[in-house]
């Protein structure tokens, strides 16, 4: 059974004076020294990644029930906002955790983003946060509250009274030029207003179980280009890193071409000890590859290292080894053989 695979990471950043391209691994002697260290980025105040734009919002006062409220701003922000420390302009890190550390900082593993749970769920177009009722929720990046309120008369999922009480804000930053915004669901309690501007790791509510949830948690969405179901995006891969850790974003295709759905996928270091990471592809059409990657699995929070993903389909395992470097997305394209 035949399977190529390749691992590219994205192009340099500009902040390098001389850039150097990372190397394109394809298959690696699991005993060879690493590749050349990656190039390094001009460290960036993070606060400024909180820098406000000025912006009159105005929202339609009665939106028509199903549809979500219009919402024009002026002037529009443009601007990109800098790169964490660590981090390429080239990279989306843009958002903090939505959580206050010390707290359950890290996203649930067992209904990631696409997933299906087994086939139990309907795909999944968010990450959740697991933390008790009452669990202060931040603001991930800085931005305009665009929605806070409940879903009771406009549907921002599914259908109405699924996020229950939430808010949405769309971000200062514009990403490719389209806006970007981040869904906080199932809240118990809100502290924040339509129109209002907040700034990154503000204080915006607090979690509970209010709408479609099976007990306390925060459910957090990366939507990009409308403030829509069908516009998500895999926070994994925009969530910044834990200290020297990355992030990975793989595709999975048949020989055909067409995307693998649902099939089971785990991740092991090769080089060192290393905590257990798994994951299923995507399901259905419902959710959306990044726009640069256009992966249909992703893996948060890797160390850096030298890894194997292991990919299940049709009864077969298929295997390839790439490397993982710390604030970076790492890429592996694999097709399947017959």
């Amino acid at each position: 059974m035949a399977v190529t695979a390749t691992a590219v990471a994205p192009p340099s950043p500009t902040a390098s004076p001389t850039p150097v391209k990372p190397p394109v691994i394809a298959t690696i002697n699991p005993t060879a020294t690493p590749p050349a260290a990656m190039p390094s980025f001009t460290l960036a105040d993070p606060t400024l990644i909180s820098a406000a734009a000025t912006a009159t919002t105005q929202i339609q006062p009665t939106p028509t029930p199903g549809e979500f409220p219009t919402v024009t701003a002026t002037p529009q922000p443009t601007f990109t906002p800098p790169a964490l420390p660590f981090t390429s302009n080239d990279e989306h890190f843009w958002l903090r955790r939505p959580i206050p550390e010390g707290g359950t900082v890290w996203t649930d593993k067992v209904y990631p983003y696409g997933s299906t749970r087994g086939g139990s769920l309907r795909p999944h177009h968010g990450v959740e946060f697991y933390v008790p009722s009452g669990t202060e929720i931040l603001a991930a990046a800085s931005g305009t509250v665009i929605v806070a309120g409940n879903d009771l008369d406009i549907a921002y999922g599914p259908h109405t009274n699924f996020y229950g009480n939430l808010v949405v804000i769309e971000l200062d930053s514009i990403y490719n030029g389209q806006p970007v915004y981040n869904l906080y669901g199932h809240l118990s309690e809100l502290f924040v207003t339509v129109g209002q501007r907040v700034n990154a790791q503000m204080l915006i509510a607090l979690s509970g179980a209010t709408g479609i949830a099976d007990g306390p948690h925060l459910h957090f969405e990366v939507r990009v280009g409308s403030n829509h179901y069908d516009a998500t995006r895999n926070p994994l891969l925009w969530l910044y890193p834990f200290p020297d850790n990355g992030a990975v974003a793989g595709r999975v295709l048949w020989p055909n071409g067409e995307l693998v759905e649902g099939a089971p996928i785990t991740l092991r270091r090769i080089d060192a000890p290393s905590k257990y990471h798994a994951t299923t592809s995507y399901t259905g059409n419902t959710v959306n590859g990044d726009d640069q990657w256009q992966e249909n699995f992703a893996f948060d929070d890797v160390a850096a290292g030298y890894y194997e993903v292991e990919i299940q389909a049709n009864g077969k395992k298929h295997k390839e080894e790439f490397w993982v470097f710390a604030y970076r997305t790492s890429f592996v394209e694999i097709t399947l053989g017959n």
